[in-house]
């Protein structure tokens, strides 16, 4: 019935269609990380920052982990015309329905503007349906993937406060390498090139937060904070793109521990002397 479904959704397709929801892909790679960790990095702090990173790193090991639980194969593994697109990995929980559900409960119970409701039901909306368009996922995928992501958001909401101030009893050195460690045990649950990866920035952030910290060059609330994001988007896309030129075969994990250490660190220090 759900291959019926999208097979009638196939029906209206046409080539604009087939582009637009092909770029709403970019929600569900590593890229994305590097537009709104910055964005909320900068304009809301380095603590909002690396909260927001913890919660989409759990997200990601516990999709990863349920999808190798349940093993349900995708639309397009049935029906290899449905693939407009293609990618690895099996399709329950979808990830994406985890994340939109996520991050729209963080935007609801963080943003104050009587826009968040319309910003929010588009988002759900458009980025679910696009992943059923693209036969990458069944609506029970997007219904799981919403299920969990709405369990994470009580995660964020009630327990990471609650982490958060055991944590503040701990010595600087403790916290600096439960921040070290901590990422890296989990590889032990899942060692994939994306999961190296996703460590690795972690571990990154953690060290330029301990920096920015010590060194008190935190920055303070101002205005321009749309000034900041751009110039944090900006310089981690232009960085990304200069590791990439790097010749450093093999050495994923290194390259993004660099990038977490300049979204958190370098970001800040540019914004400093440009908008402080």
């Amino acid at each position: 019935m759900q291959l019926d479904m999208i097979r009638y959704i196939h029906q209206i397709r046409t080539p604009i269609l087939d582009q637009f929801f092909t770029l709403l892909d970019y929600f569900d790679r590593i890229e994305f990380f590097f537009v709104l960790i910055p964005i909320v990095w900068l304009s809301f702090g380095w603590k909002w920052g690396l909260r927001l990173f913890y919660i989409l790193l759990l997200s990601y090991f516990t999709n990863q982990l349920l999808k190798e639980l349940f093993a349900c194969p995708r639309p397009f593994h049935v029906d290899n015309s449905l693939g407009i697109i293609q990618v690895k990995g099996f399709g329950f929980p979808s990830g994406t329905g985890q994340n939109v559900i996520l991050l729209s409960g963080i935007l609801l119970t963080t943003w104050k503007s009587s826009w968040r409701y319309l910003v929010a039901t588009i988002y759900i909306l458009l980025i679910s349906f696009s992943r059923i368009y693209l036969g990458l996922h069944y609506p029970t995928d997007i219904l799981g993937g919403f299920f969990v992501g709405f369990l994470l958001f009580l995660v964020f909401r009630y327990i990471f406060p609650f982490i958060e101030k055991k944590l503040q009893h701990l010595s600087q050195v403790t916290l600096f390498g439960l921040s070290q460690i901590a990422p890296l045990l989990l590889l032990f649950l899942l060692s994939t090139k994306s999961s190296i990866r996703m460590v690795s920035l972690g571990m990154g952030l953690a060290i330029g937060s301990f920096v920015i910290y010590e060194k008190i060059l935190f920055l303070r609330p101002h205005k321009k904070y749309l000034l900041r994001a751009l110039i944090g988007v900006l310089g981690t896309a232009l960085f990304y793109g200069f590791l990439l030129l790097i010749p450093m075969k093999g050495a994923d994990a290194l390259q993004f521990l660099v990038l977490g250490m300049w979204t958190s660190l370098g970001n800040e220090v540019v914004c400093k002397k440009l908008v402080s």
